[in-house]
């Protein structure tokens, strides 16, 4: 089984929701993907017998029995890129805002507008 084949059973998408396969995506194996993992899958991929219809997790489980590291960081990887691509996120998000994996900070609080709460909670937990 090819490596994109395989990622878009991963990934299969769901267009009426404007979520692509993997391969539609459009991005570079060599990019997302270190090439000792690579080489890694693909030799554990080589000694799994894959049908037409193999289920993606029984494929998962084989390759982790044979490299568990390998098959570890690719599938990582493979989520890593798939929820970083913008146009994931911005189905995700409903708008053109990176949802993964650029976090987003909250702005600086002022934790004095919580004084008038926790004196509140502390009067109560010293009248029960």
């Amino acid at each position: 089984m090819e490596l994109s084949r395989f990622l878009d059973q991963m990934f299969p998408g769901d267009a009426s929701r404007g979520f692509p396969v993997f391969s539609d995506l459009g991005l570079d194996e060599d990019h997302w993907l270190p090439s000792r993992v690579a080489a890694g899958v693909s030799v554990a991929r080589s000694q799994v017998a894959p049908l037409p219809d193999d289920d993606v997790n029984d494929t998962l489980k084989a390759l982790r029995r044979i490299d568990p590291e390998a098959t570890q960081v690719f599938v990582d990887a493979a989520l890593e890129a798939y929820f970083s691509a913008p146009e994931i996120g911005r189905t995700l998000r409903g708008g053109l805002e990176t949802l993964f994996p650029n976090a987003r900070a909250l702005p600086d609080i002022d934790t004095d507008l919580l004084l008038p709460v926790l004196e509140r909670y502390s009067e109560e937990t010293d009248r029960d």
